[in-house]
């Protein structure tokens, strides 16, 4: 069957990140037309215009409903210091349909919805790791492992520069939030560049360690890490090493005993024979270059597909305009627990491999 189904006509404002969504939408000829992008009028930007052939606007008003379908926004929000939640806001009053990149204050995320809701189009916020291979991987299989198994405990390690999409991947694994509670713990030493809540969700316990550094130069990099979490059953731990790392499935260790009380170690139990480790994801061999090539565009693929489909339905969904709030309270909520962030100097880094070693 032919598809009669127009092309969604696109504009991206922000040419850092948004060369990613870029990338993808180049990728969806039959989803969306790349139309235009919005930026400053800085010699990136310019060239970026030039290299997908089309029209750089430099003022959000230049972009009119009967032009533009979709807008992603891809500048950051008021709570990080950008205009972003004024250019999404502007846009949904046109009637333009906005994807935003995270992260988004609860009160402007609130606006943003309205405004959506008012002006009769959608408005989604994109958290983006979930959709990364690897992190889709862990939160699938982690999905169908709290179906059998019984959650004890889950412990978590990022930097601030990620802690809003980790709540969404908790949200996505836990199927929620309510009801949540968060306390701080002290740095042992004032050189830890981690900052410990500890706390619940829904119930369960949780440990977070969040690398709360930051440099004002050059704020996306000196990070120790992306995610790592570990998800702990009754029956083993489903591991993820980070976001574009490996995921591990760890059965606990179990030695039955033999009717005579003594561990059973050399017998045919169906435990002894469980493997000590498996993956369920392995990403070998990936260099960064692929990950910002290949790995993130594949992934805002995944993004963009699925607000294609919300605007095809027509359909509002509202179980995840309240998730979507719920999930930036908890971020709030953890933020605020945090000391204040440490500020740091860029550090010489040395590009290792172990074969340097």
């Amino acid at each position: 069957m032919i598809n009669m189904k127009k092309p969604l006509r696109i504009v991206v404002c922000g040419t850092t990140f948004g060369r990613i969504y870029l990338e993808a939408i180049k990728q969806l000829r039959d989803e969306y037309k790349l139309v235009g992008i919005l930026a400053r009028g800085s010699k990136q930007a310019v060239q970026c215009a030039q290299k997908y052939g089309v029209t750089l606007y430099t003022d959000v008003n230049q972009i009119i409903k009967e032009e533009v379908d979709v807008a992603c926004v891809v500048v950051r929000s008021t709570v990080v210091g950008g205009m972003g939640s004024y250019l999404a806001n502007t846009l949904l009053m046109k009637g333009i349909h906005v994807i935003q990149e995270h992260p988004v204050h609860h009160n402007e995320l609130a606006e943003c919805f309205r405004n959506a809701r008012k002006s009769s189009c959608f408005y989604y916020l994109n958290t983006f790791y979930p959709d990364l291979i690897t992190v889709h991987n862990f939160i699938d299989t982690a999905v169908k492992i709290l179906k059998t198994s019984k959650l004890n405990y889950i412990e978590v390690s990022c930097s601030i520069q990620v802690l809003f999409p980790l709540i969404d991947i908790l949200g996505k694994v836990l199927s929620g939030f309510r009801p949540w509670s968060f306390t701080t713990i002290p740095r042992s030493t004032k050189n830890d560049p981690f900052n410990t809540v500890i706390g619940e969700i829904k119930g369960f316990p949780i440990a977070l360690r969040i690398q709360n550094q930051i440099n004002p130069t050059d704020p996306d990099n000196n990070t120790h890490l992306l995610h790592r979490i570990v998800i702990g059953t009754d029956s083993g731990n489903l591991i993820m090493t980070d976001s574009h790392g490996t995921v591990l499935w760890c059965p606990n260790m179990y030695v039955p005993r033999g009717k005579d009380g003594v561990l059973d170690m050399f017998g045919t139990s169906s435990f002894l024979n469980l493997p000590v480790m498996e993956e369920v994801v392995s990403i070998k061999n990936t260099t960064f270059q692929s990950i910002f090539t290949e790995i993130w565009p594949n992934a805002m693929k995944r993004s963009l597909l699925r607000f294609s489909e919300m605007t095809i339905s027509g359909k509002n969904d509202s179980s995840l305009t309240q998730y979507m709030l719920t999930a930036c309270q908890v971020w709030q909520d953890i933020s605020n627990k945090l000391e204040p962030v440490q500020i740091i100097n860029e550090n010489q880094i040395n590009p290792i491999t172990l074969s340097d070693l």
